[in-house]
């Protein structure tokens, strides 16, 4: 640990662990790439080195009375560990701390609440190093090179209609960001002159902004240039919008699975499509009975997570993949899937939002329903009964203000009203879904 008060300049620290994720690409990405003994090795070292850091935290230590785990030992132990519930993470989290980063040292980074309360986890440095490795070698199964240029797409209302971003963690990525959300046809000209200078290789989004994109390249409002791949990531994505994707877009298209709590997990086989690899380095994956699938850090030396459920289903392929690559791969992900809310003149617009407003607010739990466009039903379970009348008032001037609805209702209600009848309670219950954009695409008409 450095002395120096400039190291903890977040831009300093980014370079230094961006540089040092090269170095790994090279010195073992790179090799476990191919190498079957060394990626095994790998892992059984680093989920032993997770094990013993897990037992100095309050959650584990009674799981892990003898404190250090040993390599040949590591698996057994790990599997013996109760499941990690997201409950831990939401009422204990310091549980989880291992106590080995200074608080200041911390990378902490925030989940979706897509299917549950939002979180924050922990992380160090690593998180930044081994995703930049990791990410060399998935670009380089991709045929791409570092230092490309990406087009990223938004539906997100705060950000403006178009911003540049470095990623440097993704191979010292450029990023034009367009907001696919608010642009117009009067920004046309604009954007398409903007997106031919600026001469990129990848489209970058989430499944649902990629496909508003094609929307809006098909509407004449953008006139995006030809790709040589486009990434999606962060929602499971449906057979028809891979689709819809694939017909839209003259290139090929790789999908990337992953979660805050860990980051990328895995990243789509360029050839055995449907299947992704999983960073066998980083993240150690088993499935329970019921397809629910259980994620392991072996890197993150700030908080332990162990044998975490996501929430996520899927199967499991230890069988050697047409690549020749040796990871485990993981296929028929059944995950979180997003939908976008759409506004009184029918522009379709990202939840974040919204989501934003109502996570600060003293909530139990929440659900925000679109029965027609431009009309929003709010439920609301307020952490103190009496409080919700005026909760409610509060939340729909907040609400009203950030999108244009023809009429916006938000009410008290008890939290049975929330659930489905499988008993999950999503926080979104929205119409322009991925099916939605993908019929509308393939020439259908737009349900919302």
């Amino acid at each position: 640990m450095t002395g120096h008060d400039w190291w903890h300049d977040a831009g300093l620290r980014t370079a230094v662990a961006v540089g040092e994720g090269w170095r790994l690409f090279q010195d073992l990405y790179l090799q476990t790439g191919y190498d079957a003994e060394l990626l095994a090795a790998t892992r059984r070292a680093r989920l032993a080195q997770a094990l013993t850091r897990a037992a100095r935290t309050h959650h584990f230590a009674p799981l892990l009375p003898h404190g250090e785990t040993s390599e040949h030992e590591a698996d057994s132990v790990l599997a013996a560990l109760p499941v990690l519930e997201k409950d831990v993470l939401r009422n204990a989290p310091d549980t989880l701390a291992t106590g080995l980063v200074a608080p200041w040292d911390e990378l902490r980074v925030h989940t979706s609440g897509t299917t549950g309360e939002p979180v924050w986890i922990a992380h160090d440095d690593s998180k930044l190093t081994e995703a930049t490795a990791a990410n060399l070698r998935m670009l380089e199964a991709y045929g791409l090179r570092p230092g490309m240029r990406i087009i990223r797409a938004t539906a997100d209302l705060r950000h403006g209609l178009v911003d540049y971003e470095p990623m440097p963690y993704f191979g010292g990525a450029m990023a034009l960001r367009i907001n696919v959300s608010t642009a117009s046809a009067h920004d046309g000209a604009f954007l398409s002159r903007l997106c031919a200078e600026f001469r990129p290789d990848i489209l970058w989004g989430q499944p649902l902004e990629i496909l508003l994109a094609a929307l809006r390249q098909n509407d004449g409002t953008l006139t995006l240039p030809s790709f040589r791949a486009v990434l999606t990531h962060g929602d499971s994505m449906d057979p028809q919008a891979r689709e819809a994707i694939a017909g839209a877009f003259d290139c090929p298209h790789h999908d990337l699975y992953g979660l805050q709590e860990f980051g990328r997990v895995g990243w789509e086989c360029p050839v055995s499509r449907g299947t992704y690899h999983i960073d066998e380095e980083r993240v150690a994956v088993s499935r329970e009975e019921d397809g629910q699938v259980l994620l392991s850090s072996l890197t993150n030396t700030a908080m332990s997570l162990l044998r975490y459920r996501p929430g996520d289903a899927v199967e499991l392929s230890s069988g050697p993949c047409p690549c020749g690559r040796p990871h485990l791969r993981i296929a028929g992900i059944e995950g979180r899937r997003r939908a976008l809310i759409v506004e009184a003149d029918g522009r379709l617009v990202n939840i974040k939002p919204a989501r934003l407003i109502l996570e600060e607010a003293p909530l139990h739990r929440w659900q925000v329903r679109q029965p027609e466009a431009g009309r929003l039903e709010v439920l609301i379970v307020p952490r103190v009964a009496e409080d919700g009348e005026a909760l409610a008032g509060r939340l729909r001037a907040a609400l009203g203000e950030a999108m244009s609805l023809s009429a916006l209702t938000v009410r008290p209600v008890e939290l049975a009203e929330l659930a489905t009848p499988s008993g999950k309670a999503p926080h979104f219950r929205l119409r322009a879904t991925q099916e939605a954009l993908s019929n509308a695409l393939g020439g259908g008409s737009s349900s919302w």
